[in-house]
């Protein structure tokens, strides 16, 4: 398996900027971790490209619930499914069914709750945390988000969106089978967090516009590295 990874950073608009500073927790950032990947499926090989999308919060209390009205910008695309993994919902299998790409380049929506595995620290999704896709999604066996789509924590007592050490919350992962390269940058969607079991939710909006000079700031090796298991 070989993972050749590079960075694009991503920040919400004027409106979720302001519904952000409102309500704190939400920073109002949202970064795009792209990266080439190839290795084996069940009964063969197979590459392409995968997006990692993620949100930042600024505190370890803050507990993400949900994504709604999301908006791919790349509406219409057939993501990635592995055979032994199918479905956006998490799903990875154990056993031989554990194949490489149902590991690294299956195509799932996340709630956080991820852990990691070799170099680098790559999340992979967490079977059977409750993760679900809601009606507008297109069916848990889509192709891809449809319009204003959305997934949720099915079980809010298992807090499974809770930031990882660098305050980052997956919230889902996207792979295509033979690309090169693409974006989730002009995707949109919006959230709902609390600081814990019985605090009050809240709303807020994001956009994935480009931000320039934000991935020196940030620096590389804190994004892309030494990430700790965070349920």
């Amino acid at each position: 398996m070989t993972i050749s990874k590079h960075i694009r950073i991503a920040t919400l608009g004027t409106t979720a900027l302001l519904a952000a500073s409102a309500s704190a927790g939400f920073t109002g950032n949202c970064y795009e971790v792209g990266y080439a990947w190839s290795g084996s499926t069940f009964g063969g090989t197979t590459s392409g490209y995968v997006v990692d999308l993620y949100l930042e919060f600024d505190s370890a209390n803050d507990v993400l619930l949900n994504v709604y009205n999301f908006n791919d910008a790349n509406y219409g695309t057939s993501y990635y499914q592995a055979l032994t993994a199918a479905g956006w919902a998490p799903n990875l299998q154990a056993g031989p069914f554990e194949t490489q790409d149902a590991l690294e380049f299956d195509s799932f929506i996340a709630i956080g709750g991820i852990t990691e595995y070799g170099p680098g620290g790559q999340p992979y999704q967490m079977a059977g945390n409750g993760v679900n896709v809601d009606p507008n999604f297109g069916g848990n066996g889509a192709d891809g988000p449809g319009p204003n789509s959305g997934w949720y924590n099915g079980n809010p007592n298992n807090p499974i969106g809770t930031p990882n050490d660098e305050g980052l919350i997956l919230i889902g992962r996207f792979a295509i089978e033979g690309s090169s390269g693409f974006s989730l940058i002009n995707s949109s969607g919006a959230i709902t967090y609390n600081e814990g079991i019985g605090t009050p939710g809240q709303q807020a909006e994001f956009y994935c516009i480009p931000t320039p000079g934000a991935l020196a700031l940030l620096g590389i090796a804190g994004l892309t590295g030494g990430r700790r298991r965070r349920n």
